[in-house]
């Protein structure tokens, strides 16, 4: 499980773990490989927010747009 200092000091305490846990999943699935926004989306609808929260970690993510309004996200 991630650490809770990969959140944001606003995030509200009792939500904490279920971001944390998100922010895992998403990492977990990245060193798999490549993922679109649509495989991310399935674990947190703003994984946005998680992969920026990853990226504030440490964590090296790129994002390239590809066609028909994907995204493809690949751990570095």
């Amino acid at each position: 499980m991630m650490q809770p200092s990969l959140l944001d000091y606003r995030v509200p305490p009792e939500d904490q773990p279920r971001l944390s846990r998100q922010c895992a999943l998403i990492l977990e699935r990245l060193r798999q490989g490549p993922a679109t926004n649509a495989e991310l989306a399935g674990t947190s609808l703003k994984y946005t927010s998680r992969v920026s929260d990853l990226r504030r970690a440490g964590y090296a993510i790129d994002c390239e747009r590809l066609k028909d309004g994907l995204t493809r996200y690949t751990l570095r």
